[in-house]
């Protein structure tokens, strides 16, 4: 059993708790200029400034991590229990996990966030209501039989260069993979029976595949939305249960991803996992994966693939409003993974689509992709990001989608080879290790990663989001965020190189002040994928995201077996 600590409670140097009011006074000294010199400053000169120092407070390991973290004893004037939220002033919890105490001093890389002061701010571009960098797509209007024939020309051409690119980072792959004098972090204690076990599934990368092996049920929906695209949504059920369904609860994958990746963990899935919690767990898809269309595009049509992430959270309101009708309950449950996560917070900031946040009950985000983590800086992306034109990058990583060779790869190849050179290649391109993992899940995790995507969207990534690093403006001091923010929770591991969590609740708490937060939590040990694929992640994770969801819903709204299981 992992063993807790709470270095949460942040207390004066005499031992007493921070008032709000010194709180807001040191707040409004730190925006009164406007703008910050430092926007991604980690605030532990303002620390200094209010006497603040961190506590510790030993925890009973036989307890869960966030019934420790509430049933200490709390300061005077100290923060409500997650029931109600703890609202703008809040601390982060850091949460040991199954990883050894070795791990919290293991460091990989330097995880400080960076801004590129050559890129303008929001003010300085086109006139907007909100502090989001805009990306416009590519605009390939009416499509000639000339138009369409050389950019048939350049995708080939894109296939040729990507296929030797990825053969010489298949070759570096593996040199990092063998390299005998490589760091890595410890193990983390697993149960051995459940670490050695024989399941006997195959390397499938259906949702409905794993749904049905492990008694489940999967039903798959067509969300069609405003611009045409088809989405697909697996809901997953128990048919062993009796009753109408639970709360709904949406489940959002990352980049690369899709939703395949919150099933195949065996019954410790989180799909699994919450279903067995008495909620509608509805697992979606953003454009493309599994073979979607579009009700006029076909998918060889570069129009097709012409979207970014602010696409993405527009297609959101279309999810949300579909899965809504379709349960029949005014309001839903949200949890984002990586991009899921970002494109929930650009959906819900001003000038895109604010008001779906009256229909989230709960916005859970997990390993977000707000700010961008220093592997982006790293080659092969330090390579990619000189590629800005974006004429260049579609004739180097592909017109329509994003280097073409993968989906060649993954359809013909078997799928236990081309998840364990998936691992490989990963693990080498993101710095990704199997410490958290159990071993005979990694080709799954990887048979269905990389997906085909938009070769648009990752130019938005490396042209944009890798060198300003942040899909916001750290800058701007008032807040990103409007009221309609619905309540909310943000988990990240400290061992995460991809993007960043730690600046992002340092935010919250400094700046979003519409942002009623209930966990902000920092998990010792976790990289990006460990949130879903973690050998502890049903304990440490999926009870938080719970506590999160029962925290924003009224009784009317609790379903009577979701009561029973309180």
């Amino acid at each position: 059993m992992s063993n807790f600590i709470d270095y949460s409670r942040r207390r004066r140097d005499e031992g007493t708790p921070s008032p709000q009011g010194s709180i807001q006074q040191a707040d409004h000294a730190d925006h009164g200029n406007g703008a910050a010199a430092n926007p991604f400053s980690d605030g532990e000169h303002e620390n200094r400034h209010r006497g603040l120092s961190l506590g510790t407070v030993a925890s009973n390991p036989y307890r869960s991590p966030f019934e420790q973290n509430y049933k200490n004893e709390q300061p005077a004037g100290g923060y409500e229990h997650p029931a109600t939220g703890r609202g703008h002033h809040f601390d982060i919890e850091q949460v040991h996990t199954d990883v050894p105490e070795g791990g919290q001093r293991y460091q990989g890389q330097q995880n400080e966030p960076f801004f590129d002061p050559t890129f303008r701010g929001y003010e300085e571009e086109e006139p907007l209501e909100m502090a989001f960098f805009d990306h416009v797509v590519q605009n390939y209007g009416d499509m000639s039989f000339i138009n369409r024939n050389r950019l048939m020309v350049r995708q080939a051409l894109s296939f040729g260069l990507t296929l030797g690119a990825l053969g010489l980072v298949l070759v570096a792959s593996f040199a990092a993979y063998l390299n005998p004098l490589k760091k890595t972090p410890p193990q983390a204690r697993a149960d051995r029976e459940y670490e050695r076990r024989v399941t006997g599934e195959r390397f499938s990368g259906k949702p409905a595949y794993y749904s049905e092996f492990w008694g489940y049920r999967c039903d798959e929906h067509e969300i069609i939305t405003e611009g045409g695209w088809i989405l697909k949504a697996h809901r997953i059920s128990d048919p062993r249960r009796a009753g109408p369904p639970g709360y709904p609860v949406i489940l959002q994958h990352g980049i690369l991803c899709n939703s395949s990746h919150f099933f195949v963990c065996e019954e410790r899935s989180m799909a699994f996992w919450l279903v067995d919690q008495g909620y509608d767990v509805w697992a979606t898809n953003i454009r493309a994966n599994f073979e979607a269309g579009h009700t006029e595009y076909t998918r060889n049509d570069p129009r097709f693939w012409a979207f970014g992430i602010k696409e993405l959270a527009y297609d959101l309101r279309d999810v949300i409003e579909f899965i809504t009708g379709a349960t029949g309950r005014p309001r839903v449950a949200y949890v984002g993974h990586s991009q899921g996560s970002g494109s929930m917070y650009i959906a819900l900031s001003p000038g895109v689509c604010p008001e779906v946040g009256q229909k989230i009950s709960s916005f859970t985000a997990i390993g977000p992709s707000v700010y961008a983590g220093p592997v982006l800086r790293k080659f092969p992306f330090s390579l990619m990001r000189q590629f800005r034109s974006r004429k260049w990058w579609s004739t180097i990583f592909g017109v329509k989608e994003f280097i073409p060779a993968i989906g060649l790869f993954q359809k013909y190849l078997p799928a236990f080879w081309f998840g364990h050179l998936g691992y490989v290649i990963f693990s080498f391109l993101f710095g990704f290790h199997d410490h958290n993992w159990v071993n005979r899940q990694k080709p799954k995790i990887f048979r269905s990663l990389p997906v085909p995507t938009s070769s648009e969207l990752l130019y938005y990534y490396m042209s944009g989001f890798s060198h300003r690093g942040c899909i916001f403006d750290p800058r701007v001091t008032k807040p990103w965020f409007p009221k309609t923010f619905p309540r909310h929770s943000i988990y990240y591991g400290n061992l995460d190189y991809l993007v960043l969590g730690k600046p992002l609740a340092q935010r919250m708490e400094r700046n979003e002040k519409n942002v009623d937060i209930v966990h902000a939590v920092e998990l010792e040990g976790y990289e990006h994928l460990d949130f879903i694929m973690g050998i502890d992640a049903h304990r440490v994770v999926y009870t938080g995201i719970k506590d999160t969801i029962e925290s924003s819903i009224s009784d009317e709204e609790r379903s009577p077996e979701m009561a029973e299981r309180r």
